[in-house]
């Protein structure tokens, strides 16, 4: 291998290295994290584990159970008139015991299905509570990146806004007090910056402590994507699917049932049990011979209860309560499930309806912002003018991007309602991320935008492209800066 092909190589694994070091993670991929990581669920699964050894141990207690032991003992007789005896003694006992008829034991056992069935839901309950925060927690964080975005766009446009000023106050075409309206929007501005910053890091943190580990990039969800649809598209359907299926409701059914067979169980203290015992002592040091002796037993017992002091009476009415409890939180549980699906679907549907219209406002207001600001620049509209389409312009932004999230939050909240939220509803949400698996377009850093946006507000002039470089991906806020520009240029 020559110096050539050893460059070749290393240059390939120092590009794979920054490849992976910039790549942004997606939602799948933080969902499936969060999962792995979250305490919570792995003490949920460990409890599962727990509950279904209920089943094993309750049909225990209906099959024979078989003991033996060993053991050696001294024996010393003194009977007067006779001469003292002593000897010692080896011996072995089997023992054999088998229900017969336990209405309590048999109960158990039915029960113990429930149990482990309790379990297995307690755990798929807390998998899908762990990927509903991841989900939250990842949209969180990419809010607070886009309204760090807008914050540092909108403090350079008034940044170029106030270079303007200055230019036309030294022409006499501009006032002090347009100066001192602009300083004053740019100082509002740099405050929000500040809060915007802190908040940022805030949800990093956040993602970070709920998946163990930091995250380069995220990738963001796509501005010509159309917003997922339900199906069916029917607020009663979701409502009678999450208080038929719902995770707590699942729960509070199961405890209800556990519930009767404990009342069961109670009232099967009032009932006989018969028992079959068998033993088998060959030599046995408690038989009271002094010489060996084997001795062999087999019983039937009945067992009734004839007096416990009103203990039995007790526990049934106890039981009796617990499931008037149990029932209680059934409907408890169902109300509030379809209550949650209700609240859910109408967030979901207004949502998408308030995407719409902030959808057509954002047009709307990145078109009178660019007027106004051509319009500024050849006389017909005020400095004051600028500031506030500016101001709306990137607050109907900030709308836009926030009821996008929401409504997706929403639906994945609805669907979490419903007790069908895993990783396959999680996947065909990140199907509508930018740079997800399988879309073949890697996001960029936020951090390297935001420090180039830092560096300059002027337009700098782009190096050459190579053919087979791909175009950068630019931001929303990016392009609206690249036609402001191209706008003012054209103006006379």
């Amino acid at each position: 291998m020559n110096k050539r092909t050893v460059s070749g190589f290393l240059i390939m694994l120092a590009c794979a290295a920054q490849t992976t070091t910039v790549a942004a993670a997606d939602l799948l991929t933080v969902a499936a994290q969060a999962a792995d990581h979250d305490a919570d669920l792995a003490a949920s699964r460990a409890g599962s584990r727990a509950a279904r050894q209920a089943l094993p141990k309750a049909r225990a207690a209906l099959l024979p159970q078989l003991s033996g032991g060993w053991g050696r003992a001294y024996n010393r007789t003194a009977i007067e008139g006779f001469p003292r005896d002593s000897y010692w003694q080896n011996g072995w006992t089997v023992e054999l015991s088998q229900p017969v008829f336990d209405w309590g034991r048999w109960t158990a056992y039915r029960q113990a299905d429930l149990i482990g069935a309790r379990g297995v839901v307690d755990a798929a309950r807390a998998q899908q509570a762990a990927m509903l925060q991841a989900v939250r927690a990842y949209f969180d964080e990419l809010a607070a990146e886009d309204e760090r975005a807008r914050a540092d766009d909108y403090t350079a446009a008034l940044e170029q806004h106030m270079v303007q000023l200055r230019r036309r106050q030294a022409a006499g075409e501009a006032t002090v007090i347009d100066l001192q309206e602009a300083e004053a929007a740019r100082e509002q501005a740099q405050l929000q910056q500040l809060d915007a910053r802190s908040d940022l890091q805030l949800r990093r943190l956040s993602l970070e402590q709920i998946t163990g580990q930091p995250f380069v990039g995220l990738s963001r969800l796509s501005d010509t994507v159309p917003m997922p649809r339900l199906s069916p598209d029917n607020q009663d359907s979701w409502v009678a699917q999450a208080e038929a299926h719902d995770y707590l409701v699942q729960l509070t059914q199961l405890d209800r049932r556990i519930a009767q067979f404990d009342v069961e169980k109670a009232r099967a203290r009032n009932l006989p049990v018969v028992n079959l015992t068998a033993s088998h002592t060959p030599a046995g040091a408690a038989s009271g011979y002094s010489r060996p002796t084997t001795t062999t037993t087999a019983m039937l017992s009945v067992t009734i209860p004839i007096f416990e002091g009103g203990e039995t009476d007790a526990i049934i009415d106890e039981t009796l309560a617990l499931q008037d409890k149990a029932q209680d939180e059934l409907v408890g549980a169902t109300r509030l499930a379809g209550a949650t699906a209700r609240e859910s679907w109408l967030r979901f549907h207004d949502g998408v309806t308030r995407v719409d219209a902030l959808t057509r406002l954002a047009q709307t207001s990145r078109a009178a912002l660019l007027a106004t600001q051509v319009g500024y620049k050849v006389g017909s509209r005020t400095s004051t003018d600028v500031l506030r389409a500016a101001d709306s312009f990137y607050a109907n932004r900030r709308d836009l991007i926030r009821a996008r999230y929401m409504a997706i939050v929403a639906l994945l909240q609805l669907k979490a309602a419903t007790a069908t939220l895993d990783l396959n509803e999680v996947a065909r949400v990140n199907g509508l991320l930018v740079g997800a698996a399988g879309s073949g377009v890697v996001a960029a850093d936020r951090d390297a935008v935001m420090e180039k946006t830092d560096r300059s507000v002027a337009p700098e002039s782009m190096p050459p492209t190579r053919p087979n470089d791909r175009p950068p991906v630019m931001t929303p806020f990016e392009a609206l800066r690249v036609a402001q520009q191209k706008a003012l240029a054209a103006a006379p």
